[in-house]
């Protein structure tokens, strides 16, 4: 008799399991977007301290020149702060070129500090005919800055240029 009140109420039971299940799992997904602050987006200006330094010969191959470089500089608005750059540019026969590297920043957003990474890419020639125009993303960040995520544009013409950058703070 056990056994057939026992299956009676086991698809009861099952039904009531799956559903507590269903309901924890929406929860959880519910409760995820509660804790990341509003999406925000924000402008500004950086500029380098000086004319970047190489860290390499030159290297040329099949027409493209192939250097690296470190920089330092300064940066206002929704990023504030000072930062180092380590970046790679290629030099086509055109003239254009591509760009990528690493800003490494110290310095606020948003009310918080700390350190952050933000990798980049582009392409130009540097010049107001050809900016480099590219984009970047924040990562790594430490302190006020560690839950910091964001990507951005940036317009650079000589010894500085303006960015744009959406971010939020998602723990």
């Amino acid at each position: 008799m056990t056994t057939m009140s026992g299956s009676r109420f086991a698809p009861l039971a099952r039904h009531t399991a799956v559903t507590f299940l269903a309901l924890l799992v929406a929860m959880a997904l519910l409760a995820q977007p509660a804790l990341a602050t509003t999406p925000v987006q924000g402008s500004g200006t950086f500029a380098f301290a000086g004319p970047p330094v190489p860290t390499s010969a030159p290297r040329t191959a099949g027409g493209n020149t192939f250097l690296s470089f470190m920089a330092t500089g300064t940066i206002s608005g929704a990023i504030s702060g000072t930062f180092s750059q380590q970046f790679t540019q290629v030099i086509h026969s055109s003239g254009e070129s591509n760009i990528n590297g690493t800003v490494t920043c110290s310095c606020s957003v948003g009310g918080r500090t700390g350190t952050v990474e933000l990798p980049f890419e582009g392409t130009g020639a540097g010049t107001t005919a050809s900016p480099f125009d590219g984009q970047f993303v924040a990562q790594n960040g430490t302190g006020g800055l560690g839950d910091l995520h964001g990507v951005g544009t940036f317009h650079a013409v000589g010894p500085g240029g303006t960015y744009t950058f959406n971010w939020h703070f998602d723990p």
